[in-house]
């Protein structure tokens, strides 16, 4: 793992709202109460990651350092506008990033964005275009490996938490993005505090989010992946029962996981196999 100044983004999670319900989505889309990040708390979020993109040490990842809007699908924001000038007054325009499944360009919001945004910090994820294969988040760790010692030594070298981003939710600052979905969606104790400087704090930090989520999360097993466009998430015993506790209205269209379904040499291991994230 990695300290989020390391990273190469971090997300502000401004909704967990999405036109879309694709298989095995890292925020859990459906699972948890809808959400809107309201203006001034995104503006505090916008503040406390307005350094990270300049002082920041280089990514080995990318070059190219990114504070993104993120969902749920942004654009579906009632406030997306507001939130986009807010980002524009703080963060220099080539640090600034979206993630959008929608046709920006035909959207109301297609000159904003075009303005407001480099091209290459808008990442369009149109998963009704392209081949998109998910790999399961809702298996959980701890289901697949028992022995606690090569559980750590998976997570340990989740190549999520290396590749993308911490995140800032509603609820705080997290070290893993999809720590901070799984945070939401099952009622967890929240993140760090959202405050200037918070990107720089050490991994050691983070420990508690990472005993809590990690072991519940299926993104390091690395398995095999399902087409975003089948809508049905794959959940092993622990997330099941939580869910099912949780009343969520997805798990009807949840699938129990199989090993043998999910035979991890078979499908190459990235979250989104068939073109780039």
């Amino acid at each position: 793992m990695i300290a989020p100044a390391h990273q190469w983004a971090i997300q502000i999670d401004c909704t967990n709202v999405c036109n879309r319900a694709c298989s095995n989505c890292t925020r859990l889309v459906g699972h948890g109460k809808p959400f809107f990040m309201p203006p001034e708390q995104f503006a505090r979020a916008v503040e406390a990651l307005r350094d990270f993109p300049l002082r920041s040490p280089p990514a080995e990842v990318s070059p190219l350092k990114l504070v993104g809007i993120l969902g749920g699908e942004p654009l579906l924001h009632p406030q997306f506008r507001e939130l986009v000038e807010i980002l524009s007054a703080a963060v220099p325009r080539r640090h600034r990033g979206l993630w959008t499944s929608l046709d920006w360009e035909a959207s109301e919001y297609g000159s904003l964005i075009r303005d407001a945004f480099p091209a290459v910090g808008i990442h369009n994820n149109r998963h009704d275009l392209q081949e998109s294969l998910h790999s399961p988040v809702l298996v959980a760790l701890q289901d697949v490996v028992s022995d606690p010692e090569v559980r750590q030594a998976v997570i340990d070298d989740c190549w999520l938490q290396q590749r993308w981003s911490g995140s800032i939710t509603p609820k705080g600052f997290f070290f893993c993005e999809v720590a901070g979905a799984l945070d939401w969606v099952f009622g967890g104790p929240g993140g760090l505090p959202v405050e200037p400087g918070c990107w720089e704090r050490p991994l050691g930090d983070f420990r508690e989010q990472v005993a809590r989520w990690c072991p519940q999360c299926g993104i390091p097993l690395k398995l095999k992946g399902r087409p975003a466009t089948e809508e049905r998430d794959d959940v092993s015993e622990t997330n099941w029962r939580a869910l099912e506790a949780l009343g969520s209205r997805r798990l009807r269209k949840c699938v129990p996981y199989s090993p043998v379904e999910h035979d991890k040499e078979s499908q190459p291991w990235l979250y989104r196999c068939a073109s780039s994230r």
